[in-house]
């Protein structure tokens, strides 16, 4: 039953807002989603599934609706609230303007933060790496995967001026240009050589942006980042799913996201070109570990590069170029590869994998090393940046082939196969293997786990239904399973008020002059109108 302090909170706030806002008129659909979120969470329909499906149309106030409910059941039930969304627009409007509103009319005082990836941060000490020893040609092959242009090394520069200055976060989002996703993949946090435990990056960007990020009662992520929290067990970015109520706002993207965090690809040559690089560097790495205990990983990695290396070559030739169609691409049928294919992905899985193994434990011995004072950091840290490199592509190239030698199950959808021209490199061949099905892992790793869950959007269902959506995300339609499904229309009357224009333009959107023609032309649909709302897709 729902707590009747938790009412009374959600009563004061919302007489709150009535009294600050002049003018302020009450929306049923929104104090119907408010009761019903509020309800659902406290175990009325279920007590095991504590969720509320919830579709509701623009205009309805599904921000403030699930803030008004959430965070007062969350607060007086000791449970910490994730806000997850698709879009950094909307966690900048949930965190500039929703939830400091709703803490002014609050009577229960609450602390939020944002929380993005780890991929969303750079290493400082990577980027010093790059900056300060760039004119290394070694270096150089190590941690760039192709020779870099002097553009991009005078913005590595720029970069570097402003993080020491204290002119910038590190955060992807807050450079004022698009940063290029070659240059930052050089210079982005990862987990095997940014961390806490190693000096120099106790005050790199991702460190301090995640110091607060326990003690905040609400936190504002993204679905990639809750995904990636529970690929990683939960509880090890975010808080506990069994100690969190998840609100997914724009849930009809998390399929999707589920499905990109467990799909993988890499290129053929590019890969073998970046495992020479490696290969060339395994003695330096092991000169800085225990020599007796090094040993036998270092012949372990050396020999499976050397197996590697002319495989991926030798693999890159072997596809027919017949094969792929006018875009570069070529799908395998129902995801089944041939035989021969199989067979060489099970041998590339064994080698990927043991050879990352093999690495992780000389990083480890070195790390050891360090911590013990026998390694000065000066030596040890650059060495574990750049082994941090090889560690994610080698992480990736063992899931890739761990999912191409992976049997198609007599249950369920096949996995997704294909082949992709590479656009960076030319003649090379990107391989890439999707799961179509990720509901099973989002029931089995999130919502059996949640202390309750709140899935909004204003679309979800399909032809009237949300079967499509449900088997997508994992969750079960079944009445005795109690979750809450609710459908609110928008309280805009399109019918009445609205009209569809489709008008004659000279150009397509795609065309560069597209936005100058909008501005001569849109004053022309909008004069008579009182006030218009412009929408643009994303792109």
């Amino acid at each position: 039953m729902l707590n009747k302090a938790v009412t009374n909170c959600i009563r004061e706030s919302y007489k709150t807002l009535q009294d600050q806002l002049p003018g302020f008129i009450p929306r049923r659909a929104q104090n119907y989603l408010v009761a019903e979120i509020a309800k659902s969470l406290a175990g009325e329909y279920s007590d095991t599934h504590r969720m509320i499906v919830a579709e509701a149309g623009t205009g309805i106030g599904k921000s403030l609706a699930y803030l008004l409910s959430t965070i007062p059941f969350a607060k007086l039930n000791n449970k910490k609230v994730v806000i997850s969304t698709a879009t950094v627009a909307l966690q900048e409007q949930l965190a500039h303007k929703d939830l400091p509103f709703y803490r002014r009319i609050s009577p229960l005082p609450f602390s939020f933060i944002i929380a993005k990836g780890r991929q969303r941060y750079c290493c400082s000490h990577k980027l010093a790496l790059l900056v300060e020893t760039n004119h290394e040609e070694d270096k150089q092959t190590a941690l760039f995967t192709e020779k870099p242009k002097k553009k991009d090394l005078d913005l590595l520069r720029r970069m570097y001026k402003a993080l020491s200055e204290g002119k910038w976060d590190g955060d992807t989002d807050s450079w004022p240009t698009t940063i290029p996703p070659s240059i930052w993949q050089t210079i982005v946090s990862d987990k095997y050589s940014c961390h806490n435990g190693l000096p120099m990056h106790r005050d790199c960007p991702f460190q301090k942006a995640r110091e607060h990020l326990d003690k905040a009662d609400v936190v504002i992520a993204n679905h990639s980042l809750v995904m990636a929290d529970i690929d990683l067990g939960g509880g090890v970015v975010l808080s506990e799913p069994e100690q969190t109520i998840y609100i997914f706002d724009e849930a009809h993207h998390l399929p999707n996201v589920a499905r990109e965090h467990s799909s993988a690809a890499a290129n053929l040559k590019g890969t073998a070109s970046w495992l020479e690089s490696l290969n060339k560097s395994v003695s330096k790495f092991c000169n800085l570990a225990d020599q007796k205990r090094v040993n036998r990983f270092q012949n372990t990695l050396h020999e499976n590069l050397q197996e590697l290396i002319p495989s991926l070559n030798q693999l890159s030739k072997q596809f027919d170029p017949t094969l792929f169609n006018d875009d570069g691409i070529y799908r395998f049928q129902h995801g089944e590869i041939p035989t021969w294919l199989a067979e060489q992905a099970k041998e590339l899985k064994e080698l990927s994998t043991k050879a990352n193994q093999a690495l992780a434990k000389i990083s480890d011995l070195i790390s050891e090393r360090m911590k013990d004072g026998e390694l000065a950091p000066r030596m040890a840290e650059p060495a574990l940046a750049e082994m941090g490199f090889y560690l994610q592509r080698l992480e990736n190239l063992a899931q890739v082939w761990f999912l191409m030698a992976k049997p198609n199950s007599d249950k369920g959808a096949p996995l997704a196969r294909w082949l992709e021209k590479s656009k960076d490199r030319e003649s090379d061949t990107v391989i890439n293997v999707s799961p179509l099905e990720v509901g099973w892992q989002l029931e089995q790793n999130l919502w059996s786990r949640a202390a309750g869950a709140v899935i909004v959007s204003a679309t979800m269902r399909a032809l009237n239904s949300y079967s499509f959506f449900c088997k997508q995300a994992g969750i079960s339609e079944k009445p005795e399973d109690g979750v809450r499904f609710l459908s609110l229309a928008s309280p805009f009357n399109y019918q009445e008020n609205a009209q569809l224009v489709i008008p004659k333009l000279s150009m397509e959107p795609s065309a560069p002059g597209f936005t100058d023609l909008l501005i001569e032309e849109l004053p022309f649909y909008l004069a008579d109108q009182t006030s218009s709302l412009v929408l643009f897709s994303s792109y």
